[in-house]
């Protein structure tokens, strides 16, 4: 299914979120190693944080942003992003997950990079040039504060 309108994709990114999150939570529950269970629990605390950003970003956006109809001249399906994702069953190490949740946020800032491309007014490319750098920001943090836990 591909997305109408700015509104449809910000709820399914909320959704990723959770999805990854839920995903992570899961995944530490049935660790022993404390290391590893340590880093998934912090990487599903950071998706349920980019979760609550979007929650309050769509409460407080301009209805007419969220109502701004997406230009898909590539025929771009965003659900099937999740496929790009390497699977991580099992997330043995720490630098296992760690690229396993850097490919998570590349997906989504490529998402982004294409729809500040093909954004028809100006503050639809604003919005999605702002969630590439927040992407990268985050990318950022969760590599840093894995690769400290890593190091202990």
């Amino acid at each position: 299914m591909a997305f109408r309108q700015v509104k449809d994709l910000l709820l399914w990114v909320m959704d990723f979120h959770q999805t990854l999150a839920d995903k992570y939570s899961g995944l530490a529950r049935e660790q022993s190693d404390e290391r590893m269970k340590m880093t998934l629990e912090f990487l599903a605390g950071r998706e349920l944080e980019m979760h609550r950003f979007m929650t309050r970003y769509m409460e407080g956006a301009d209805p007419a942003l969220l109502k701004t109809w997406l230009i898909d001249t590539q025929g771009f399906v965003h659900p099937r992003i999740l496929e790009r994702i390497p699977k991580c069953p099992d997330c043995r190490d720490v630098q296992d997950t760690l690229i396993n949740a850097m490919a998570a946020h590349q997906t989504l800032k490529d998402m982004y990079r294409l729809r500040s491309e093909l954004a028809q007014v100006p503050k639809e490319a604003e919005l999605f040039n702002e969630l590439t750098k927040n992407q990268d920001a985050e990318m950022r943090l969760q590599a840093s504060s894995i690769g400290r836990l890593d190091l202990y």
